[in-house]
């Protein structure tokens, strides 16, 4: 099937990559229903188009975290299943023109440990709290899939601090420590029996769960006192985007095999936590996205 927005892959039976503008979406059925995982920010109905995909009703989608690359389409859906945390600024639009966007829906609340009863394929939230506020990876034991969103990629993972939450806020909350993404890591491994692969939300999907190994030693090595580069630039991340680093704003880049880290160097354990309030703003996206809340 052509499509001039949107493209789909099989990755398994039943279990579906959308690629389009913003993120990777996961359509994933189950005996009755089917569900979405993140929604992308395309203007283009994508429930529309994953229907075409299956003959089970789909009126819900699941959102990893709040930023709008994932959460923009989330209109187009009967409800939006998050955490508290993540909901308070999935509408916030970060410069994207809102009169493009259906914006009244309402959410569903989870929480970490709670389990999404699609029926014949349950799917249990892991609450991470690492590259967004209160974000969150999806497992599906019988696929055996990990859905990751943000949390872990090929590309890169960034610990920025939380977008705004109400007007005028540049930070709603600070960015990720390394040790805090380090925690991360290891919980999810710590579900590593439940799953072979790992479904992220940018630069490929699937990907070797070989990946969370990989982030565990570079966060170590982080935390060991390895530097990294200054540079913060990749293939998929370069200075001409809106949410990448202000110089003053002390980022850097930790590499080890195939992972890669963009950190705060002032935020590298929890305990770091304490001057956070102190530290310059992050990105010219955290600035725009502070006049872009719904009120």
């Amino acid at each position: 099937m052509s499509h001039p927005v949107f493209t789909k892959r099989l990755i398994q039976k039943g279990t579906w990559v959308i690629s389009g503008e913003g993120c990777e979406r996961y359509l994933l059925e189950g005996d009755d229903e089917a569900i979405m995982i993140d929604s992308g920010n395309s203007t283009h109905d994508i429930r529309a188009f994953a229907s075409t995909l299956t003959d089970l009703p789909l009126t819900k989608v699941i959102n990893t975290h709040s930023h709008f690359d994932h959460t923009g389409g989330n209109g187009f859906f009967e409800t939006a299943i998050t955490t508290v945390g993540v909901a308070r600024s999935a509408k916030n639009t970060m410069s994207s023109r809102r009169e493009n966007y259906p914006m009244d829906y309402p959410f569903t609340h989870v929480k970490d440990g709670d389990i999404i009863p699609l029926a014949g394929r349950p799917l249990h939230i892991i609450g991470l709290n690492c590259h967004s506020p209160d974000d969150i990876a999806v497992l599906d034991p019988t696929g055996r899939l990990l859905f990751t969103g943000d949390e872990v990629e090929a590309g890169q993972v960034l610990l920025l601090p939380g977008y705004a939450e109400q007007p005028g806020q540049i930070h709603a909350a600070p960015a990720g420590s390394v040790e805090t993404c380090l925690n991360a890591m290891r919980k999810l491994k710590s579900f590593g029996d439940q799953f072979d692969a790992l479904c992220p939300g940018h630069n490929g999907s699937p990907i070797d769960p070989c990946y969370l190994d990989w982030f565990i030693q570079l966060c170590q090595n982080i935390l060991d006192g390895q530097e990294g580069n200054p540079d913060c630039s990749s293939p998929s991340y370069s200075h001409r985007m809106g949410h990448f680093p202000f110089p003053t704003a002390n980022y850097r880049r930790g590499e080890y095999k195939g992972a890669s880290l963009v950190y705060c160097a002032d935020l590298l354990w929890d305990s770091d936590y304490a001057k956070a309030d102190q530290l310059l703003p992050a990105t010219p996206l955290h600035i725009t996205s502070s006049y872009f809340v719904a009120p």
